[in-house]
């Protein structure tokens, strides 16, 4: 599974990076994680709305940041799928 963590350095992504950390030590998923902090790559997603989170290729959130029962559900329907 891959999951990136869009955005650039502020308080906001630092706590949805946090959130997802603490998810991912209840899960057994194999996971590899991209910080995308490029402003240039951050434009090529179109019209994202930062902190954003991206699970194998989908925005499942942006300008939000999920909780930690948020991310293990989305974790577990993109590694079912």
């Amino acid at each position: 599974m891959k999951i990136k963590v869009i955005g650039t350095n502020t308080k906001n992504r630092i706590k949805l990076l946090k959130n997802l950390n603490r998810a991912l030590k209840e899960t057994e998923t194999e996971v590899q994680i991209e910080l995308v902090e490029d402003k240039e790559d951050i434009k090529t997603y179109n019209n994202l709305v930062t902190p954003a989170l991206s699970i194998n290729g989908n925005i499942v959130s942006n300008g939000k940041v999920l909780d930690e029962r948020e991310i293990k559900h989305y974790i577990k329907q993109y590694s079912n799928a």
